[in-house]
């Protein structure tokens, strides 16, 4: 019991200190690791008569020194105390270094992170804590970086479920014509971009629905100009300036000239004559978290938001960026020690994904997927949700259709292949309980994870998944059929999209995946 005592009256010591103080606890840790090693290991015959009392007496003072205050040890301790004490020891102080590594020494118990609302966190006002830094400069001058075209006509275009289209040799411009009639009466088309690369992102101008661009592993980029039907592979020749870098391209959005790419490792790519020249645009490494989500706005003007929940808004072609969001999302959680939300009040990292509205609502899911957050133009911060059962969030969308009809509410998937909406516009409200507004949807999906989901109308979506599955539902999600277009695909679909007020849809994936579909109008 002393040697407990001793071990807590230490770990008390080191709870207030900041953080830079509390790094420099794994020393201390390997010290005491060290002190309980030796007096565990020592023979009773080493410990010379008094030893016992002495140890204790000596720790005890120091301890006390430490706190300020006399920790009284009893005179009769006997030879087992003096191996207890630095076991105990050794073990508050372990606790101690390996929550230094954290960043943080605990001060209650995880389980009481739990109460019955969120209101908490839109209170106190004061102690809000703005974005740090509030606004962002380029580290250092643009770069213009060289594109190198390569015009690269599609080989294959197989039209899935049974069909089939040969384009090439002398037949070429008769294959092409069959395959956009195969397109338009049989459904969903693979084209063959000559890569196995993994495609993560694909996007059309709003302003011309004919320009559009995907992105991918290994600084995939490729570009159309006639609808999707014809691909350009292009390439940049000194993005990396001579370093072996392999830069992942993870989003991109196009809007009139501006162009933007997102990268990963840190990266943005610009330009300003709709992708005939780019700039590498710098980034600030005092920007919390990394360059996830960008959307064009106006020539110009663009919002970023990163992994950390940051939002941000550049005027001048990313020469600085202003924060619109006061709070990243952990320092919004862990302001608050209870926020209602399970895993909330200790959290840690960054979202796995975000997804922004054309009117700047924003959906993202927390790193492990056990609870969602909504942000709403205008508010201060990010409000946390809880999930609505133990099954962990796998993805999650808003309900926005594709012809621009009102369609409220979220989509949410979890772990297993579950479907689940909310349908009514208070889904991220902060007094709302999530359970009583997501319904499940009827789908079977053998346990194959949903991916991704996106409605063409108020009545018709599409959803992707692992091992290329794709479903659709024609009554809003309610129920959700499955498509054989994917089943012999050899990937997973990481996304869908629909462009033109959703007569074009698009499934990307993994392999160098690409399928199109032209509907009716």
């Amino acid at each position: 019991g002393q040697g407990l005592r001793t071990a807590s009256s230490i770990a008390m010591v080191f709870a207030p200190m900041p953080v830079s103080a509390k790094l420099a606890m794994p020393a201390l840790g390997a010290l005491a690791c060290s002190v309980m090693i030796v007096g565990t290991c020592m023979p009773s015959a080493w410990v010379q008569p008094g030893a016992s009392t002495g140890l204790s007496q000596q720790l005890n003072s120091a301890v006390g020194r430490l706190r300020g205050v006399g920790i009284p040890a009893s005179a009769g301790e006997s030879e087992a105390h003096s191996t207890l004490l630095p076991i105990a020891v050794g073990l508050g102080s372990l606790c101690i270094a390996m929550q230094a590594f954290r960043g943080r020494v605990p001060t209650q118990r995880r389980g009481a992170a739990r109460v019955t609302s969120v209101a908490a966190i839109a209170s106190s006002e004061a102690e809000v804590v703005d974005v740090d830094p509030a606004f962002v400069e380029a580290d250092g001058e643009e770069e213009d970086v060289e594109v190198i075209e390569v015009e690269m006509s599609v080989s294959r275009a197989e039209v899935l479920r049974g069909a089939a289209v040969a384009v090439g040799g002398a037949t070429a411009a008769a294959g092409m014509a069959s395959a956009a009639n195969a397109e338009e009466n049989l459904g969903w088309v693979q084209y063959d971009l000559n890569t196995g690369e993994t495609l993560y992102d694909i996007d059309f101008d709003t302003d011309d629905p004919l320009h559009g661009f995907v992105v991918g592993a290994r600084s995939l980029f490729y570009e159309t100009k006639d609808g999707g039907k014809r691909w350009v592979s292009r390439s940049f020749a000194n993005l990396s300036k001579g370093q072996d870098v392999s830069y992942r391209f993870q989003a991109v959005t196009v809007k009139g000239d501006d162009v933007w790419i997102v990268g990963k490792p840190p990266l943005l790519l610009h330009s300003k004559d709709s992708g005939k020249t780019w700039k590498k645009v710098p980034v600030s490494r005092k920007l919390p978290g990394l360059p996830q989500v960008m959307k064009v706005l106006a020539p110009g003007k663009a919002e970023l938001a990163t992994s950390s929940g940051a939002v941000y808004v550049t005027d001048n072609d990313g020469k600085n960026f202003k924060s619109i969001v006061k709070e990243t999302v952990d320092a919004t959680l862990n302001r608050v020690s209870s926020s209602g939300v399970n895993g909330a009040s200790y959290f840690t990292g960054s979202v796995k994904s975000i997804k922004r509205t054309q009117n700047g609502k924003y959906l993202a899911v927390a790193s492990r997927g056990n609870f969602f957050l909504t942000y709403t133009p205008g508010e201060a911060r990010w409000v946390p949700h809880n999930r609505i059962s133990a099954r962990r969030i796998q993805a999650m969308g808003f309900r926005d259709t594709a012809n621009n009809d009102k369609n409220p509410g979220v989509w949410m998937t979890l772990n297993g292949g579950y479907f689940t909406q909310a349908t009514d516009e208070k889904y991220d409200d902060i007094d709302t309980e999530t359970k009583k507004l997501f319904d499940f949807s009827s789908i079977r999906t053998g346990g194959i994870g949903i991916i991704d989901a996106a409605f063409r109308s108020q009545t018709e979506g599409w959803a992707v998944g692992g091992s290329g599955v794709i479903y659709f539902t024609t009554n809003g999600g309610k129920t959700w059929q499955f498509d054989s277009s994917g089943t012999e695909l050899p990937c997973n679909l990481y996304n869908v999209k629909f462009f033109n007020n959703g007569k074009i849809g698009y499934m990307i994936g993994s392999a160098g995946i690409l399928l199109r579909k032209v509907f009716e109008a």
